[in-house]
């Protein structure tokens, strides 16, 4: 990556050079605006570091103006005499950062790490979203439906942000996995994920769990333990069924939350804590307040961005893409040739009620990937998986949406329902 340095100072630029080769980039230094004026175009940088006060003119209008040529550009501004009013101008010119002289290689280091941590973002985020248009999918979320659009519209929004956000829906409804697409698609996406199911444990071994413990704090504590929250330290941790959290603990974390900081259990030292919270509850959080479940003060810190995903009977048109994406990873794992669905198999599944959402449309296609013989997952094949107090007539369905390339959004459906024996 090239990086042009515009400082007037010998001394600064040279030192400057050293620390942008350290980090494996290209760097070009020149002393003046007029000279920036001529190698700019030639030099194509994808990074400037820009002195504000130049012999021959104004750095951050060098910023500007290559910016207005491609927007792509990044741009840090330096300088020796910092000010409020020069700050605000330099990131209304569109710079990353502002640094006063002088400059330390480790102030540099933090500023590139950045630089790169959203570089590697957009380009997930563009990735992810030719994705969407393609395939129906966002990370580990599938869907076309007007409800999973408008989700996927706010989980792209609210990963820019560090705002705790709290996801509701029924079981199987997929809140850990709009977590994890929160977490990929945010800043902290090369860091760790880590998920804590709070109704998967012992009440007296969640404070431990999530704070870790030292050595010798109760009986069996044989060595220290770090916690999830150290675990997760610089990523997400995502905390299940938060509902399920005991009064005193749901205490203890949100003093977590307010303070930044934990102590382990049985120790006395403060430990600052880097994480970025997502919870989830298959409860109305206002039923579980009014029920003693949640504190009130707890909800409205975990409530910042809240997020309601539907349950699979309100996203019905999206049955025939979630089937075949299951279909699709399951014989990438398994390879016995199974490549399709037989029409009437599809009916079926439109015609069931999911109580248990998408999590029990998975299990059945695995099922009835397990019980075909053939090539084609059969109509009766799937039936028979189906509970059949719940399942009605079969239902017509709309015609399929059309993609941004004009594809239909069909899943692969055989014309034929034989099969061989």
């Amino acid at each position: 990556m090239k990086v042009l340095i515009v400082e007037d100072d010998s001394a600064t630029r040279k030192g400057l050079e050293e620390s942008i080769k350290d980090f494996g980039l290209e760097p070009l230094s020149v002393g003046t605006s007029r000279e920036a004026a001529k190698v700019l175009e030639e030099f194509d940088p994808r990074i400037l570091i820009v002195d504000i006060h130049l012999p021959d003119g104004d750095g951050i209008e060098i910023l500007r103006a290559a910016r207005e040529k491609d927007p792509d550009r990044e741009g840090v501004v330096i300088t020796g005499q910092g000010s409020i009013d020069n700050a605000i101008e330099a990131l209304r010119a569109g710079a990353f950062d502002y640094l006063l002289k002088p400059l330390r290689p480790a102030q540099l280091e933090v500023v590139f790490n950045r630089l790169a941590d959203r570089r590697r973002l957009e380009t997930e985020v563009e990735t992810l979203r030719a994705e969407l248009q393609e395939t129906g999918r966002l990370g580990d979320l599938v869907g076309r439906s007007e409800p999973m659009t408008r989700i996927f519209e706010i989980i792209r929004r609210v990963a820019r942000s560090n705002a705790p956000v709290l996801i509701t829906g029924a079981s199987g409804s997929g809140k850990e996995v709009a977590a994890r697409t929160i977490h990929r698609l945010s800043r902290r996406g090369g860091k760790p994920f880590v998920a804590f199911n709070c109704g998967a444990i012992s009440p007296t071994l969640i404070e431990s769990e999530l704070f870790g413990h030292e050595r010798g704090s109760f009986t069996g504590a044989d060595k220290r333990r770090v916690g999830y929250f150290e675990e997760a330290m610089g990523g997400t941790l995502f905390l299940d069924e938060i509902t399920e959290m005991g009064p005193e603990l749901q205490v203890k974390l949100l003093r977590v939350l307010e303070d930044r900081t934990l102590r382990r259990v049985g120790g006395s030292t403060e430990i600052k804590v880097d994480v970025r919270l997502i919870s989830a509850t298959n409860r109305d959080p206002k039923d579980a307040i009014r029920e003693k479940k949640l504190r009130e003060d707890l909800y409205y810190r975990l409530n910042v961005f809240p997020i309601a995903l539907p349950a699979l009977t309100e996203r019905r048109d999206d049955i025939p893409l979630l089937a075949e994406h299951f279909r699709k990873l399951i014989e990438e794992q398994e390879k016995a040739g199974v490549t399709g669905w037989d029409p009437g198999a599809i009916e079926v599944l439109n015609s069931y009620d999911w109580p248990g959402n998408v999590r029990e449309l998975r299990n059945i296609v695995h099922r009835a990937y397990v019980m075909t013989e053939g090539k084609v997952i059969r109509a009766d094949v799937v039936a028979s998986l189906l509970p059949s107090a719940r399942a009605a007539a079969p239902v017509k369905r709309p015609a399929p949406a059309k993609t941004a390339k004009g594809a239909s959004s069909k899943v692969q459906v055989a014309k034929g329902s034989s099969r061989k024996k």
